[in-house]
């Protein structure tokens, strides 16, 4: 069995526990993105493991679609992009920002996707996809992490949308549930659910939008 990071439990994003009294975060202010990126690393550095299921959070969607627009191979990059959060945890003590830990993800999961193809060269199972290495590599990997980095502001947006209307998101995009099905899940009515679908749309264009425009 693979080493975790301590409350890993799975691939998809990790479930955040909810209560009665839980605050909704107002759409309207944005917030100080760069304290509470700093505040995470700090919490990662002294070994909160919940700072650790934030990371994993926010950046395991878009470096598993970064890994597998590599090596067009959506298991294999969903177990290298496990490992690369493993090997950050355990340097959670040697990151001093937001960006050091963002190019190590980058970085460590690029190297390990060079290497599967390498070996995939090696075991002549496929050729093609080693093809961009011989001159576009440089070019393949930057346009890869611009479009990592739009899912990656997309993810960090969503998870500042209010419960019921994350969930509802995340159900339909992530796990593609049928609305019927979310609806079965949470034991709610499909227009329930069809009305919560818009307003986390909407809110997710705004929250785009004015951090962008605040930028």
């Amino acid at each position: 069995m693979k080493e975790q990071f301590p409350g890993h439990s799975g691939y998809a994003y990790q479930q955040e526990p909810t209560t009665s009294n839980e605050t909704i975060t107002d759409p309207y202010r944005p917030a100080p993105a760069a304290d509470q990126d700093q505040a995470m690393v700090e919490e990662l550095r002294s070994g909160n493991s919940q700072a650790m299921i934030s990371f994993f959070n926010l950046y395991y969607a878009p470096l598993c679609y970064f890994a597998e627009r590599m090596i067009h191979d959506r298991q294999a990059a969903e177990d290298i992009v496990e490992d690369t959060f493993m090997k950050l945890w355990k340097k959670h003590t040697d990151f001093a920002s937001i960006q050091n830990i963002k190019a190590f993800l980058y970085i460590t999961t690029r190297n390990a996707c060079l290497n599967l193809l390498k070996q995939y060269q090696r075991d002549a199972v496929s050729r093609r996809e080693l093809a961009y290495l011989n001159g576009d590599s440089d070019d393949f990997v930057l346009n890869t992490i611009i479009r990592t980095e739009v899912m990656a502001e997309i993810y960090r947006q969503i998870e500042k949308l209010p419960t019921q209307s994350r969930k509802v998101l995340k159900m339909s995009v992530f796990d593609n549930m049928r609305n019927h099905e979310i609806a079965a899940a949470l034991d709610v009515s499909i227009h329930t659910v069809k009305n919560q679908k818009v307003r986390a749309m909407q809110l997710l264009r705004m929250n785009i939008c004015r951090n962008h425009s605040g930028a």
